[in-house]
């Protein structure tokens, strides 16, 4: 924070916000939720808590009225925290649904495949410099076998956040269709 202030000194330039120079300007702005475009209702909670879940209406439900969009939020016993969790979940659920593959989700999933493509391009690697140092014809053959075993492995960790998202869209598309019905 200082230097960047020092060096803006040394150019000739006001210093600039804090907010700018930490770089949240480059970021784009979250999604704007107007209150007149948000329908919210409070109900009785569902599952675990007993008689106090069965009595307090501490479940927020929050439909944003132009896209049918809406989410629904138990997860803490107050209702003002729920109220504030269902915003920010709606929010990520219009950013999804607006910007679609530049949305902040799909590109903290994009940022996290790259840095395990990389990992794991930088393991083979290792691995690979390692086997043609000298190494017998056999062990060569059991370093293939060890590979393709952690190909499979990495396979089947792929399909499981494959699956996640997968289900997490189709909670939203049903969510969606209810609501045009």
């Amino acid at each position: 924070m200082m230097a960047a202030s020092v060096f803006l000194a040394r150019i000739g330039r006001q210093p600039l916000s804090a907010w700018f120079v930490r770089g949240l300007a480059t970021k784009k702005p979250p999604i704007d939720l107007r209150e007149e475009d948000l329908d919210e209702s409070f109900v009785k909670g569902s599952g675990k808590g007993g008689q106090k879940i069965n009595k307090v209406r501490n479940n927020v439900f929050l439909k944003h009225r132009p896209t049918g969009l809406f989410v629904q939020c138990q997860k803490t016993r107050s209702l003002d925290d729920n109220r504030r969790v269902a915003r920010k979940l709606l929010a990520a659920k219009l950013d999804d649904h607006f910007n679609g593959a530049q949305s902040v989700r799909s590109l903290k999933i994009l940022k996290l495949q790259k840095k395990k493509a990389k990992k794991k391009a930088k393991s083979r690697q290792k691995h690979h410099a390692g086997s043609k140092d000298g190494a017998a014809p056999d062990d060569e053959d059991d370093s293939e076998d060890s590979e393709n075993e952690d190909d499979e492995d990495d396979s089947d960790d792929s399909d499981d956040e494959d699956d996640e998202d997968d289900s997490a869209q189709d909670k939203a598309t049903a969510s969606t269709q209810r609501e045009t019905q």
